[in-house]
């Protein structure tokens, strides 16, 4: 069956463009178009749509409102938010939306979005409490990890979040990546932790990675629009980015 969808922006230029990039997308079906945040509420309990492509900034309700008041109606669509702005996409992972676009959307990257989405359909309940945990968290306040507790020599340690350049989710668990050395952390999911650490200094590139943008050595041009960062850590840590990866890195660091 397809992917019903719901698209809410502000802009028409937006939701156009949101439509015709996903008119390439295989099982995707566009039930409706919102462009606002009172009017994506009203749709979303009307339509029951199985995802929301949600815009974060809108006038008088939010991306994250819209979520909110959906989560207190009942159980909410999935979420991919878009956005122009990083800061928005990192407070995007913190309640757990399925991924976020950032503006000026490709045509890929928006393909990979519906298969995370079509990943994550069959186990929908749990990434639903997931987010209702999460958005709560968040309206409950927090304060951010100073230290992390990782693995060593068969005992557990005490790492300040300041000395971490990567927290990297492996098969094998949750590799904290410091100054001294890589080592297996003591939390089981990365995106729970995630949304412990300061995101003023910690920025989610992918489902996969967190990086301390302090101890970013340097990040270069690579084959097939790819980059390659290197890492100020014990192992010279090198991670692959995309394009988008990149841009939404070059944003952080330069303050966009």
């Amino acid at each position: 069956m397809p992917i019903r969808a719901l698209i809410v922006d502000d802009e028409q230029l937006a939701r156009d463009e949101m439509r015709y990039l996903l008119e390439g997308v295989e099982e995707v079906e566009i039930v409706g178009e919102a462009a606002g945040g009172e009017e994506a509420i009203r749709l979303a309990v009307e339509l029951a749509p199985d995802l929301l492509f949600l815009d974060i900034q809108m006038p008088v309700l939010d991306g994250f409102g819209v979520v909110q008041r959906l989560i207190e109606r009942g159980a909410p669509p999935l979420v991919v938010f878009t956005t122009a702005y990083d800061q928005y996409a990192i407070r995007a992972f913190e309640i757990h939306a399925v991924d976020y676009l950032l503006k000026p959307i490709e045509r890929e990257r928006l393909a990979e979005a519906v298969q995370r989405v079509r990943e994550t359909l069959p186990a929908r309940d749990g990434a639903i409490e997931k987010l209702r945990r999460l958005t709560g968290h968040i309206k409950a306040g927090r304060k951010f990890l100073p230290r992390l507790v990782v693995r060593r020599d068969d005992q557990l340690d005490l790492v300040d979040t300041g000395r971490v350049s990567l927290v990297e989710r492996r098969e094998d668990g949750i590799v904290v990546h410091t100054d001294t050395g890589d080592f297996l952390s003591n939390y089981a999911d990365i995106d729970e932790l995630d949304v412990q650490l300061d995101p003023a200094v910690f920025l989610r590139l992918g489902p996969d990675h967190i990086v301390n943008i302090r101890r970013i050595a340097g990040v270069v041009p690579w084959t097939g629009g790819h980059y390659v960062m290197t890492l100020d850590d014990a192992s010279s840590t090198q991670i692959t980015l995309t394009r988008t990866q990149a841009q939404l890195l070059k944003n952080r660091v330069e303050g966009v």
